[in-house]
């Protein structure tokens, strides 16, 4: 009983001194942790009071002492040198250089250059990783000189030397600037890069090939850079053209396929809000002003395109138009020899980048500014038209597509019919070549089995719409001047025989159009087409259990109607006829 009683007196003791020994540890613990508290506070306090915090976080790199023994380094990379190759390579890429060791260095490793082999190729991308554009003039000249020697004594790293040139045409920070003001530090960082590339291409002349694919690689990317980086960019390409005219034609048409890109990107409303302003006043005004089909384009509100790849494609358009100027244009005299040689690669490029795309609104008229130029042998609008109706007037077995061909001619069309630097002999020489084409095919399809089925007929029926698109824009030429009444007889001829034909092109084309063609010619007593067109749109009436729609088949595609754009607007819009632009038949303009 009494022992019992003991260990049941000892168990508490040793409880409670458990439970005393815990509590103690408790507070030692809070107090300690109190401390580290109060002072960590203090230094937090300390480090935000005195902007030690900012000076600890953006502390510079470490400023690296170069070696001196760098041939015996490089010829020892794998071996008893490795470690202090590979700390060699950090130092460059992580290290502070100062200017003078930077300079005692590169001089060093110019003698090296021969050692500078494939195996070496993390040493050289450490090199060339060096920030050498905003150095002292000496580190410049030496680091320009290293460049120079290693892509022509080495090859096999041109490709990497060129790359790394090229991606410094961008700097680094887009900034709020004037279109075509550049800042000066930038201009010299150009200068420098030119004067590196001007060399290397004059001594490796197959470097021209890894120069376009670093041209076409570092292209800014319009969701990442903004308007001055493009701009810059596109400068630095045309720069590249004053001393390798042999890329003349290739990066021309490197240019105009990434504006390509950016004009597809512009936001449909962009456009649409400028059009729907005007477009409810130029229905069926009458064609007394050429209003039924047109519309001054100056009294458009150009401010509202400010969707930042409106801008973007504004500014490069801007400067690309300059660039055609000033290299045709010489004290505002014309030289020939440069008009036929950039005429001969803007067609190139319009071929290859601009043809074959379909609803592009702005870079198109590279090619119309370029027809306002002046004239070779022929005028440069004919020559272009002259071209386009060759890719329109096709064998009839050829394997060009028709959209191709329906494209081309809605170009010759629409330039024939909006540009203010047209005459009316071209137009007339056109509307005789429309016409006669359009009646020789009728009179080789009158018999044929397939008059009904639209989709073989489509390149009739858009050379069709053309014709009718250009003789309500361009009729004022004849009908007021004597000159033209013998011309006029042969086309009411031709006229007649197309809109009364069984191929039946006043049902397929656009509607607008047609009523306006009708409305001209009716007007002019040059033919009748009422009575078709009322036929064919009791025709077109819906029947019950019939399906009497009939498919879109031609491109309502006028490329040369209107220009929104601001700043670049400025060389374009007075080169409208009348400076107008052409509006109301504006159907591919609108997005669904």
């Amino acid at each position: 009983m009494k022992r019992c009683l003991g260990d049941t007196r000892m168990g508490i003791r040793i409880q409670h001194m458990i439970q005393q020994w815990i509590g103690n540890t408790a507070d030692r613990l809070y107090d300690h942790m109190s401390v580290v508290s109060s002072r960590i506070s203090s230094v937090s306090s300390m480090l935000k009071d005195s902007g030690v915090r900012a000076q600890f976080i953006k502390q510079p790199d470490k400023i690296c002492i170069l070696p001196k023994d760098i041939k015996d380094i490089l010829y020892n990379y794998k071996g008893i040198r490795k470690k202090e190759y590979e700390k060699l390579i950090h130092s460059i890429k992580n290290g502070i250089i100062k200017n003078n060791n930077l300079v005692e260095f590169i001089t060093e490793v110019m003698q090296y250059i021969p050692l500078l082999d494939i195996e070496r190729k993390l040493f050289v991308e450490a090199l060339l990783q060096i920030n050498w554009t905003n150095r002292s003039s000496q580190v410049i000249f030496t680091y320009k000189l290293f460049l120079q020697n290693l892509a022509c004594m080495q090859t096999f790293h041109t490709n990497i030397v060129i790359n790394c040139l090229v991606e410094l045409f961008k700097p680094k920070n887009n900034i709020e600037h004037e279109i075509g003001q550049f800042k000066d530090e930038d201009v010299e960082r150009l200068n420098h890069i030119h004067d590196i590339l001007r060399e290397i291409l004059r001594v490796v002349p197959m470097s021209n090939k890894d120069l376009l694919e670093a041209l076409d690689s570092n292209f800014p990317f319009y969701l990442v850079h903004g308007t001055y980086i493009h701009e810059i960019y596109l400068y630095a390409l045309l720069e590249i053209l004053n001393y390798a005219p042999q890329l003349r034609r290739n990066i021309l048409s490197l240019i105009i396929r990434k504006l390509v890109t950016l004009d597809a990107n512009v936001p449909c409303e962009e456009v649409n809000n400028d059009e729907d302003m005007v477009e409810d006043d130029c229905i069926n005004n009458g064609i007394g002003d050429n209003d039924n089909l047109t519309k001054i384009n100056s009294g458009i509100d150009k401010s509202r395109t400010t969707h930042p790849t409106a801008r973007i494609l504004d500014s490069c358009l801007e400067l690309f138009f300059k660039y055609m100027h000033e290299f045709c244009f010489v004290n505002d005299v014309l030289q020939m020899k440069n008009l036929e040689i950039m005429y001969s690669d803007i067609v190139y490029a319009f071929e290859k980048e601009i043809l074959n795309m379909y609803g592009i609104r702005y870079v198109q008229y590279i090619m119309f500014y370029m027809c306002s130029f002046g004239q070779l042998r022929i005028s440069i609008e004919e020559k272009f038209t002259n071209w386009l109706w060759r890719e329109v007037v096709v064998k009839p077995n050829s394997t060009v597509p028709p959209i191709y061909r329906q494209t081309a001619v809605c170009y010759i069309s629409s330039l024939l019919a909006n540009a203010s630097f047209i005459s009316p002999q071209l137009v007339e020489t056109m509307i005789f070549k429309l016409t006669q084409w359009l009646n020789k095919y009728i009179t080789s399809q009158e018999y044929s089995e397939y008059i009904e089925d639209y989709a073989k007929h489509i390149v009739f029926y858009s050379v069709c719409q053309a014709f009718f698109y250009l003789f309500v824009a361009r009729y004022k030429h004849f009908v007021f001047d004597l000159k033209y009444e013998k011309f006029l007889q042969n086309l009411s001829l031709s006229i007649s025989k197309i809109v009364t034909c069984k191929l039946n092109p006043l049902k397929m084309c656009d509607t607008k159009i047609v009523h306006a063609f009708a409305q001209t010619t009716r007007t002019y007593g040059l033919a009748y087409c009422d009575s078709v067109i009322e036929y064919n749109e009791r025709n077109q009436l819906p029947i019950f259990g019939m399906d009497s729609h009939l498919p879109v088949l031609i491109p309502n595609f006028f490329p040369f109607e209107s220009y929104t754009l601001e700043h670049s607007g400025r060389r374009i819009t007075p080169l409208f006829y009348n400076n107008m632009a052409n509006i109301d038949c504006r159907s591919v303009n609108k997005c669904e």
